[in-house]
């Protein structure tokens, strides 16, 4: 076949594609069934598709692949548009899937008959494919880009709307944002707080204070606040075992959340103190808090019935492990004697060290809540 013969062909072919009429309201139709675009009206679409098309008509007339410094503003400012409006990334390049599938529909059905056909069509479908994945590209960049930062906005407004419930200094514009986020300002709410670890990150957190309910509204609202994620829920975080202590207190209306989350930020500090994971509250915890956080009665406890044993070194630390260990079984000698993997009488005798060098008898209870109040400081250092 000449050049002439070719480019007529080709012409004709092109032409034939360019006088469909149903191609943009198909395809309109069908994009507008896609989840997120069911809000959006078709005269809002149809533009748009018809811009895209008529962009790719023009490269089929010109037999022309995209170059490298081909203008995208428009399918940019397509994309930003969607991702404010709602649309998920997925749809939005379904979208651009579905306009493909119609294009290369209509030109099967408007190639020839003959030898020309696959030539023709291979050489149409590859302009096509080149320019719909330009557009869908440059469209899902811009799209990628506003949701980052409308993903950012909102993580910025969340932890406001947190720390202002948690703080006390919650306002009408906090509640308005309240109910955009589905929280109900009327409700009674657990404080949280938990820090977060390697093995246990924030995403984790955030997955299990936040655990479904079974109704439509959400759980509530966390966000990361001086490093731990903290906030408050409708219902307790189930219980379950994980690495991480977290604090709970509660539930309180709104505006008694922040006393809930002190003592939920106390129970979070006694638990890491001592060493235990899971959800802790002030009740579940006893006197831990108040020996973690009582600086001058704990530091008096440990120079008296501590430091002297100490000062012995690795001698002295067994038997405060031993009386550690007394104390926990309320001061039975035998199963201390099992779980250390010794002789009753080996417990004995480094009981009665322990006593000789405080000066004190584990017999009088006021001297064992003090030896146990030191020892459980101790353990907290």
């Amino acid at each position: 076949m000449s050049v002439d013969k070719d480019d007529a062909a080709w012409s004709a072919f092109v032409a034939r594609i360019g006088a469909g009429r149903d191609a943009v309201p198909l395809t309109a139709a069908r994009i507008a069934e896609l989840p997120s675009y069911r809000s959006i009206p078709l005269s809002e679409l149809l533009p748009e598709i018809r811009r895209n098309f008529a962009v790719a008509l023009s490269a089929l007339r010109e037999r022309r692949l995209p170059g490298p410094s081909e203008d995208v503003s428009a399918y940019e400012k397509s994309g930003e548009q969607r991702a404010r409006q709602g649309v998920t990334l997925a749809d939005m390049l379904q979208g651009w899937t579905i306009g493909l599938e119609i294009s290369r529909a209509g030109a099967y059905r408007q190639a020839p008959r003959g030898e020309q056909r696959e030539a023709l069509l291979l050489s149409a479908i590859e302009i096509m494919t080149a320019w719909n994945t330009l557009g869908m590209n440059a469209s899902a960049a811009a799209h990628r880009r506003i949701e980052l930062q409308l993903a950012k906005q909102e993580q910025h407004d969340v932890a406001n709307v947190v720390r202002s419930a948690l703080f006390g200094s919650i306002g009408s514009r906090q509640l308005g944002q309240l109910e955009r986020f589905g929280v109900g300002p009327t409700q009674e709410y657990y404080a949280v707080r938990a820090r977060p670890q390697e093995s246990f990150d924030v995403t984790d957190i955030e997955r299990w204070f936040l655990a479904p309910k079974s109704d439509a509204r959400p759980n509530g609202l966390v966000a990361l606040i001086d490093g731990d994620v903290a906030g408050f829920v409708t219902a307790s975080p189930p219980a379950r075992p994980v690495p991480v202590a977290a604090g709970i207190a509660g539930p309180r209306p709104l505006p008694l959340l922040p006393d809930a989350f002190r003592l939920a930020s106390r129970a979070l500090e006694a638990a890491t103190a001592a060493g235990r994971t899971g959800l802790a509250d002030l009740g579940g915890l006893g006197l831990l808090p108040a020996v973690f956080d009582d600086e001058d009665v704990g530091g008096t406890m440990l120079e008296r019935y501590v430091a002297p044993l100490e000062r012995g070194g690795r001698a002295g630390a067994a038997v405060l492990d031993t009386v550690d260990r007394y104390l926990r079984n309320d001061c039975e000698l035998s199963k201390t004697a099992a779980e250390l993997g010794v002789h009753p009488n080996t417990v004995r005798y480094r009981v009665g060290r322990f006593e000789r060098m405080t000066g004190c008898s584990l017999k009088r209870t006021e001297s064992m809540a003090e030896a146990w109040w030191a020892l459980r400081r101790r353990g907290m250092r």
